[in-house]
């Protein structure tokens, strides 16, 4: 994108509120981890702010900060390209990551480890392949009792199936605003 996509604007507010309103009707504690702060402040957000542990980085080392700052024992784990989150969706992975360490998101039958739910249990595990010098999501998953919740529960929680969509590139920035401006009046009051 060529620049931080917490700050694009979407419906004209940072993309970063628009992922973390769903999450945040959801749980009382938020927790944002970046390698660095905003360099623009988000006033509007209610959230601790963690940096990666020295010497990591990646999505890996964000997991590792955030867990370790959050208080309660289960946490959702988006990240902050994904401005079409859907709140029961991301209620059943809470619910799911009760009895394993994590409830993984699968579309397109490849698991979305930042579209999950994990528990507060698995933190070592994180800690122990960041100081391997792992920072890919994906070399935590076969490390972990994952509970992967299919792509027909997801469709049955979020029909329109968005939640995945997220912005690499301009042209996804592109259509994420022109499907915004025609959400239905009920979402978009949301």
């Amino acid at each position: 994108m060529g620049q931080d996509k917490a700050e694009l604007e979407l419906g004209g507010r940072p993309l970063l509120e628009r992922v973390v309103e769903p999450v945040s009707r959801l749980c009382d504690e938020l927790v944002i981890a970046a390698a660095d702060r905003p360099r623009r402040p988000l006033p509007s957000l209610d959230a601790t702010w963690v940096s990666d542990p020295p010497g990591a980085a990646g999505p890996l080392a964000g997991l590792a900060a955030g867990l370790a700052a959050a208080s309660h024992p289960r946490a959702i784990v988006v990240a902050c390209d994904m401005p079409f989150l859907n709140e029961r969706l991301l209620a059943h992975l809470l619910d799911s990551v009760q009895d394993c360490d994590a409830a993984v998101l699968l579309a397109g039958g490849v698991p979305q480890p930042l579209h999950a739910a994990y528990s507060r249990d698995c933190l070592p595990t994180v800690e122990s392949l960041l100081r391997l010098g792992a920072r890919s999501m994906r070399d935590l998953l076969p490390r972990l009792r994952v509970k992967y919740v299919s792509e027909r529960r997801c469709r049955e929680l979020d029909p329109q199936g968005l939640s995945c969509f997220n912005l690499n590139t301009a042209e996804d920035l592109r259509l994420a605003r022109q499907h915004w401006a025609y959400r239905p009046a009920r979402v978009a009051a949301a």
